[in-house]
């Protein structure tokens, strides 16, 4: 190391983080170029800096920045695919350890020439699902297959498959129809993926199978497939899932033993350093560099080199190079999550620390001082990737941090190592069954704390105005506690601005209609201006054929469509929603309801007459834990969920919940009349119009997703919209919407808006002003 190095480093403990924090903004300003919000951070960093006025600060931040800006621009430029959709066959590399099996499904990562692909390929025995799941080699694959760009968000803030990829360097889906030939791949860095594989097979292998297993594979290696999807979906919702992922605990915790331990047998602590070093760097091997995992353990590799070439690095100094390292390797990683709630609450972490362990207050008050600042600063990232901040996290995370640094971290290690040197594993059992019994006990009390949906604030995604302010609320708050000033005042102003931010959707004065993608089914959320009513018309769904698949076949279930639906809703800022209405009792109507319920509050649950008798409304009732009131309805009735009103045109006695039998709605929403048919055929349309031969409407959402049994030329002409919403998914297999219906449409002259085409569709209304947006263009 230069003398020059080392006098900056030295006089300089922790400003090589504010050099990162201005390279994470160059890179946010390189990637996204029109985002004011880079701009400004960008030039408060800069500034920043040459406030400091120590000029070799201002040249380690020039350098840092020339590396950094060079590498996002050769990342952004060399970022292009060469592959076409007119290659139906190749050789695709995959390794063992970038993809997973499900059921009859092998899905991951793998390379085809030399390009980085999302791969997906549907099993066609039990013999080859054992294949892959014993595989422990990079294989060649000769296959054809079909290339597909990956879709894109379709609903509005939601979740970007297509830039995900993007962002791995990945451009193209590949539905692998036909494997050929498989042969080993003999290169040398396929031994090092070999032996990896093998290592945490042979590790697993000498666990008892059971709960306390998958728990040490995946708190501590990084494989968390095998930890129920509901356990992990609570852990998420009480806010702890950091623990699993991206806090490094476990890292620190390992570092700490093996160091005390290597210093008490008498090791010197010269020869003890390079032998940590040497385990961290086989550990982070091991666990496949994850972000959390590869940030403690970077920013530890870092103090021990140090170490052993006898020079002092500050570990915010050691901190801020793992950042620098990180993004270098990929500079994408600065819009994942996973990044910026690791990086942040680390850094955080390690400037407050020092402060708090001088404070004279008593233990638990100080840990709770700490999970509050933590729960604050994650908020704002949760708000904009999750649309809720969970402040329950704020309590629960002192139980659990504890729990698990304590208690858990501990055995875990002890029963790894015991794996490693093969005891017994009838011996080892005996310890994995208490601890599985308190793990189990930990899933209840997490899944209890996750269903009271205690202290949970929905705040949808404001603009980037808010998050702005609202951060720069939260850094004067900070700063205000790490120099024990104005710590009462910032706290009310805190509380004040994270009740704004909360409140914020009751001053919009937009009103929408949206029609939701949910693939092949319906889902249409009515946001009425300053969120004065939230009605949402059926909730989508997956039908289900009723085929007998064999066990080897079946998929553990993700519930990914509620999921989806839930996550539209709560992006719109919906809290709860005053009505649900359920036109009839197809599954791709009320799919995904039980769900909904459970995660949204419902007011009330209105449905066509007779179909609360059906069996598939009556399994949908089965999975809400607590009912909603429950109203039939039938035609010639009007209801109001308060200022919206709705005229109920079918039924018109109770039925049995079939197409026919859907609840058709007729209401007037933005100054506009609309006609909601739910699967209404044709023979109930002719119905329609005999009842109600004058009606006339501005926009329908067309019955039966487009299907030639709905949407008669005679049915058109008679009401004449304007404008036809059809919500069908994306090639389905039914043909919808038929080329009869669509020229049926043309022919009346109504403008057609299609969520397989065009994603969510919104119609957006404020005051006198009305306007149509489409997700996809």
């Amino acid at each position: 190391m230069t003398l020059a190095a080392k006098n900056i480093i030295q006089k300089n403990k922790g400003y090589y983080l504010l050099c990162s924090l201005t390279a994470i903004s160059l890179i946010v300003l390189i990637l996204s170029p029109k985002n004011g919000f880079a701009w400004g951070i960008f030039g408060l960093f800069v500034a920043r800096t040459f406030a400091m006025r120590f000029r070799p600060l201002w040249l380690s931040t020039l350098i840092i920045l020339i590396i950094t800006g060079t590498l996002t621009v050769l990342n952004e430029v060399t970022n292009r695919t060469i592959l076409t959709p007119a290659i139906k066959s190749g050789i695709i590399r995959i390794d063992p350890n970038e993809y997973r099996v499900n059921g009859n499904s092998l899905s991951g990562t793998g390379w085809l020439l030399d390009e980085s692909v999302a791969f997906y390929h549907q099993m066609q025995s039990e013999e080859e699902q054992a294949y892959w799941l014993d595989l422990t080699i990079p294989v060649h694959v000769q296959a054809h297959f079909i290339l597909e760009e990956p879709e894109s968000a379709t609903n509005r803030f939601q979740f970007d498959y297509q830039e995900y990829l993007y962002r791995k360097g990945i451009h193209w889906t590949v539905e692998i129809e036909k494997i050929s030939s498989i042969t080993a791949d003999t290169a040398f860095n396929g031994y090092f993926s070999k032996f990896r594989t093998e290592s945490l097979r042979y590790l697993k292998k000498g666990l008892p199978d059971d709960k306390t297993a998958d728990y040490i594979m995946a708190m501590l290696f990084n494989q968390t497939d095998d930890i129920e999807r509901l356990a992990m979906t609570a852990y998420r919702k009480i806010g702890i899932l950091h623990i699993f992922s991206i806090s490094g605990m476990h890292i620190h915790f390992l570092i700490s033993a093996l160091e005390y331990g290597l210093l008490r047998i008498g090791i010197t602590r010269e020869t003890t350093r390079p032998l940590l070093l040497v385990t961290v760097l086989c550990y982070g091997f091991l666990t496949g560099g994850g972000i959390g995992v590869f940030r403690a353990l970077f920013t530890h590799a870092v103090l021990l080199v140090s170490g052993v070439l006898g020079e002092e690095v500050d570990v915010k100094d050691a901190f801020a190079f793992a950042i620098l390292f990180a993004l270098w390797q990929n500079p994408y990683l600065v819009f994942s999550i996973a990044f910026q709630l690791s990086y942040t609450l680390s850094g955080l972490l390690y400037f407050l620390s020092p402060r708090f362990k001088g404070m004279k207050r008593h233990a638990f008050i100080k840990d709770l001082l700490l999970s509050v600042m933590m729960t604050t600063v994650s908020g704002l990232f949760l708000s904009y990737h999750y649309f809720e901040i969970t402040w329950i996290g704020m309590f629960v995370n002192i139980l659990f941090s504890f729990f698990f640094s304590s208690l858990l971290f501990p055995v875990f290690w002890l029963l790894a190592m015991l794996s490693l040197l093969r005891f017994p594993v009838s011996v080892v059992s005996l310890l994995t069954q208490k601890v599985a019994f308190l793990l189990e006990y930990l899933e209840k009390c997490s899944q209890w704390l996750a269903d009271a949906n205690w202290l949970l604030m929905i705040t949808g995604r404001p603009g980037l105005i808010w998050y702005l302010l609202l951060g720069i609320i939260i850094i004067i708050f900070l700063t205000a506690i790490e120099q024990r000033k104005y710590q009462y005042t910032m706290t009310l102003i805190l509380i004040g601005g994270f009740t704004g931010f909360y409140l914020l959707p009751l001053i919009n004065p937009e009103g929408r209609v949206i029609m939701l993608d949910v693939g092949q089914g319906d889902a249409i959320l009515i946001k009425m201006p300053y969120r004065e009513q939230t009605v949402l018309i059926d909730t989508g769904g997956v039908v289900s054929f009723n085929s007998e698949e064999a066990a080897w076949k079946i998929r553990e279930s993700s519930d990914k469509h509620g999921r989806d639906l839930v996550s539209a809703i709560k992006a719109e800022g919906v809290t709860h929603l005053d009505a649900v209405l359920l036109t009839h009792s197809d599954s791709d109507h009320i799919g995904n309801l039980g769900y909904l319920a459970n995660e949204i509050k419902i007011n009330k649950l209105f449905i066509a007459s007779g179909m609360e008798e059906t069996a598939t409304f009556q399994a949908e009732m089965k999975e809400i834990r607590k009912l909603p009131p429950i109203v039939p309805l039938i035609s010639n009735k009007t209801f109001r969920v308060d200022s919206l009103i709705f005229q109920v045109l079918n039924p018109e006695t109770k039925r049995a919940g079939e197409n026919n039998d859907s609840l058709v709605l007729y209401s007037r929403i933005g100054s506009l009349n609309w006609l909601f048919t739910g699967d209404l055929e044709e023979k109930g349309e002719r119905e329609l119009m005999k009842r109600y031969p004058a009606l006339k409407v501005d926009i329908l959402k067309v019955g039966h997703h487009g299907s030639i049994t709905s949407t008669s030329e005679s049915f058109l002409k008679q009401i004449n919209p304007e404008v036809a919403f059809i919500s069908v998914g994306r090639n389905n297999r039914y043909g919808h919407p038929t080329t009869e219906v669509i020229k049926r449409l043309d022919e009346n002259a109504t403008r057609i808006y299609r969520t397989d085409l065009n994603g969510a569709v919104h119609y957006i209304f404020k005051g006198q002003e009305k306007w149509i947006d489409i997700m996809l263009q």
